[in-house]
Formats: structure tokens, C-alpha cells, sequence
């Protein structure tokens, strides 16, 4: 089977996006390619066969009526060096959603040709017998998907993680609002070319099904760490650990965490956050989640130093922000970040909204320490470190949980079946 995948970002392991692809694919017997539409260089032992287009090869194909797009292999156990361009820019707009960015962004793409004869040669060379495309809340992503599908004609298997299409959302900027419509115009468009959509909950797929009318089906994500065995003591001092993004205001979580910590720890050092985070960050939201002491911001690390870490540790995170825009952005999400925390062997605490979709998989699955509200944050912090067997209690829990619903072969082996089913 030949798969060609279309994704956004480049297929990195130690990325969240490049790791959900691992986890997808690693054991399938298939020949895979993908294209990808950001700056940067694939770090994965799976694919090989590249095509790339950027935001800046789009930018500079308008100033020197260039085609857009390079077609590239990767040698087996060597990676590659280049392409390492425009990562900065656009992880600064990402993380900062700002609206005109993302409509000049629309703009040039439309304006630009990246249909050229180097992107169908590339396809034709390809020839895939099945196309996995994620979908993303981007005009020319879903604008791809359709190209693709209509030029090899071969059926497509999407997976979709984010509400871009309902209109239960908070903004006062019109761009924001030009930006929806115009990405709800083209999911109504392209939803029709998908065979099968996943999704990581129950929420969403009702949802998708009652906008799209399509064949929706729940995917959870393996556990990226194996069996690790959960925790029989708990660490002096009690150590809570989150890796991931502080966007969407989670850094406001994490700094009511801090300050909580802070005040449990004026006579003696209890209990410790530590925090792990490619993203960049200013001195002011440094000051309140950086002290040292109480809680210490590293930079981003690897799934396998991950693991490491987590078993020094004793309690997993998840939060999401509070504030009702970012609530209502995130409420249908769920975290591949929670998959990571159930399979770390440590407890695991969500601190979010209750109607979030990750909190509530949690909570129903009595997986996690849930707290929904921010106020009481310090409160269950005191709890725990005056009954640390509790936290044991939750470690075992969580590790069942993802003994349940995460195993690596009982999730391949539906996908498998899925794809050879829809081919």
C-alpha cells in the first residue's frame, strides 16, 4: 500500500503533530510520502519521499515568479540538513493567532502557483493508492486536500482535533470573523471528498456528523511510552511536571499553579512544578512561572527525555485556560499531551474547564485529579501534601486507563483495517 500524507507541519518524532504520525504508522508494512507546508527538516525513520511548500517559498514566488514547491528524499538514518526556514515567524503568529497575518497568509497562497507542473510530477511519481490528510482549520490546506484528491482520484482519510467550523466562539476583530466564514465555506467544500474522518471524541464526531453527514470514528491515541509501570512511592518533594504549549492563555494556569506553590512552600519546600515548553516567553509571563525555587520553565525535550522525567516525577498536567474565548476554542479538543500523561506512570491532574472534551474523558474514566475550578488549585494542592498516597492511588488509575483504551496494537491493527478497508 502506498500512502501519501498531507499534513501542515513538518514529521518530526519530537513534535506533537510529527509524533502523532509516528504513533499512526510505525508498524504498518506501506510506502509512504507526504507533503508539508512549513519550514523545517522530517526526523522520522518512516517516510522518505518529501514535497515542501512555505510560507516564505509562496512569498518570494510572488516577487520572482518562481513555481512553488521542492520535491526531496531523505536517506534511510540520515537526516537532512536544510529547509530549517521561517520556522520563528510562524511559530510567533501561531502561538499569537493574530488575525491579519492569517488573512495575508490566505491571500498569497491564493495568489501564488503552487498547482505547477514540479507539484503534479510529484504526485504522478507518487502515485498513491490512499491519502491521509488531516484536517485543519486553514483555507489552503483544505484547498490542497481537494486538489489532490481530484487530480490522483484516490479516497481520502482525514482526522480532525480542532472546532474550526461551529460559530461558538469569542472575538471583536472582523478578520477573525472574514478568517471563520471563509474556513466554514471550505470544510463544507471539501468534507465530501473524506471516507472516513477520526476524531478523539464522542463530543466532536456528533458534531461532524450532524454538520457534514460523514463517516465519523473515535481514534485515541496510543501510549508513546509502552507499559511503564505505575509509581509505588511519591517523591519529597511531591514533583508536578507539564510538557507542552503555554498558548491560549495555559501559561495563566500554570501561573496560579506557581503562586499556589509559592504560598504551600513558605516554610518548607513541599511540592515542586516543573515546566517544559518550546514556546517562547516574555519576561513578565516568565517572572511568574520562573522562580527556581517553587516552579523552574525548561525548554522542550524529547519524547524519550520525557519519559525520563516523568518517572523522577509524581503528578502529570493538564490545564487549559479559564477565560471564556479560550474555552470555548479548546472544548472540543482533546490533548495528545493526555495520552503522554496517562502513560508516564505518574498521577495525572487536569485543571481546566468541565466541559472541556479532555476533562471529561478524565472524569468519566476516573483517570485524573479533576479540578474545574481555579480557585480551589491551592486547595487540592494542600490535600495531596498531606495525603501523598493519593496521588499513588491516581497513578494506578491512570495507568489502567491507558491500558484500556491507549494499546499501541489493539489501535494499529483498527487503523490497518480502516485503511484497507477504504482503499
Amino acid at each position: 500500500m502506498k500512502i501519501l500524507i498531507l499534513s501542515g507541519e513538518v514529521w518530526k518524532d519530537v513534535t506533537n503533530g510529527g509524533n502523532i504520525l509516528t504513533g499512526m504508522f510505525s508498524d504498518f508494512d506501506a510506502e509512504f510520502s507526504q507533503v508539508y507546508c512549513r519550514g523545517g527538516t522530517p526526523e522520522n525513520n518512516i517516510c522518505y519521499h518529501y514535497y515542501q511548500m512555505t510560507d516564505m517559498m509562496i512569498f518570494k514566488s510572488l516577487i520572482k515568479h518562481r513555481p512553488v514547491g521542492r520535491e526531496f528524499y531523505i536517506e534511510k538514518d540520515h537526516p537532512y540538513s536544510s529547509l530549517q526556514q521561517n520556522q520563528a515567524l510562524y511559530s510567533f503568529f501561531h502561538e499569537y493567532r493574530l488575525p491579519l497575518f492569517f488573512a495575508m497568509r490566505h491571500l498569497a497562497w491564493n495568489c501564488s502557483n503552487w498547482k505547477n507542473y514540479k507539484f503534479k510530477a510529484f504526485l504522478d511519481s507518487v502515485n498513491p493508492d490512499i491519502i491521509f490528510a488531516p484536517c485543519y482549520g486553514d483555507c489552503f490546506k483544505l484547498k490542497l486536500t481537494r486538489f489532490v484528491a481530484e487530480y490522483t482520484g484516490k479516497p481520502v482519510i482525514s482526522y480532525i482535533s480542532d472546532d474550526s467550523y461551529t460559530l461558538r466562539q469569542l472575538s471583536f476583530s472582523p478578520l477573525y470573523w472574514i478568517n471563520r466564514f471563509s474556513v466554514r465555506h471550505q470544510l463544507c467544500k471539501t468534507f465530501p471528498y473524506y471516507s472516513l474522518v477520526y476524531t478523539m471524541t464522542e463530543a466532536q464526531k456528533a458534531q461532524c456528523e450532524k454538520d457534514f453527514g460523514v463517516n465519523m470514528k473515535v481514534l485515541l491515541k496510543s501510549s508513546p511510552f509502552g507499559d511503564i509501570p505505575a509509581k509505588k512511592t511519591v517523591g519529597v518533594p511531591i514533583r508536578l511536571v507539564y510538557a507542552g504549549g503555554i498558548y491560549l492563555n495555559r501559561w495563566k494556569t500554570l501561573a496560579s499553579i506557581a503562586k499556589s506553590l509559592r504560598e504551600i512552600n513558605r516554610n518548607r519546600v513541599k511540592m515542586i512544578l516543573d515546566i517544559y515548553t518550546g514556546n517562547d516567553i516574555s519576561p513578565k509571563i516568565k517572572k511568574l512561572l520562573n522562580d527556581g525555587v517553587n516552579s523552574t520553565v525548561h525548554s522542550s525535550v524529547s519524547q524519550k527525555e520525557l519519559a525520563e522525567i516523568y518517572q523522577n516525577s509524581d503528578i502529570a498536567l493538564h490545564v487549559e485556560s479559564f477565560d471564556l474565548k479560550n474555552r470555548l476554542t479548546v472544548r472540543m479538543s482533546f490533548s495528545t499531551k493526555i495520552v503522554d500523561c496517562l502513560a508516564s506512570g505518574c498521577a495525572v491532574m487536569a485543571i481546566c474547564d468541565e466541559k472541556q472534551g479532555g476533562f471529561e474523558y478524565l472524569k468519566n474514566e476516573d483517570a485524573a485529579i479533576c479540578i474545574s475550578d481555579a480557585a480551589k488549585i491551592k486547595g487540592k494542592l494542600m490535600e495531596l501534601v498531606n495525603s501523598p498516597t493519593y496521588i499513588l492511588g491516581y497513578a494506578k488509575k491512570a495507568r489502567d486507563c491507558c491500558r484500556r483504551n491507549h494499546d499501541k496494537n489493539a489501535i494499529t491493527q483498527m487503523i490497518k483495517e480502516d485503511f484497507g478497508n477504504t482503499v
